[in-house]
């Protein structure tokens, strides 16, 4: 009965679109979770810097680190217009201890996080909305 209701009502049309908001905006809040983990509960350690990647926005570092386990991972800091150390020189890391391949290279922000959150908001609400309309709410 109810997938008659919602073929008859030409709300069906809206279900991809619905789930796709949906899907986009649980994507985003797992990035921004994943973020505000670092921030909150973050050790820093240092770490080697082992080489230099090029990107359109500058040189980005690859930095080598050790978490309290004694497992080495590897990181890499944002591109920037000259690169933060040279290879072989110490670099600090901020990573997260209950999951330590999560790491970022300071300085760090609360910028991405907050728009991660926006974003996901933005997508969310809407989302829910449209699926409130297709159930029949």
């Amino acid at each position: 009965m109810a997938s008659a209701y919602l073929a008859a009502s030409g709300s069906a049309y809206f279900l991809p679109h619905t789930l796709v908001l949906l899907g986009g905006s649980g994507a985003l809040a797992f990035v921004a979770q994943r973020a505000f983990a670092v921030r909150g509960r973050g050790v820093r350690v240092t770490g080697v810097c082992v080489r230099h990647t090029f990107a359109k926005d500058g040189v980005a570092v690859i930095v080598r680190y050790e978490a309290a386990s004694g497992e080495k991972f590897t990181c890499l800091s944002r591109p920037q217009a000259v690169a933060c150390a040279r290879i072989g020189e110490p670099v600090d890391v901020v990573y997260d201890p209950r999951r330590p391949k999560n790491a970022e290279v300071p300085p760090i922000g609360y910028g991405m996080p907050f728009m991660f959150s926006a974003l996901a908001l933005l997508l969310g609400v809407p989302g829910l909305g449209m699926l409130y309309w297709i159930v029949g709410g």
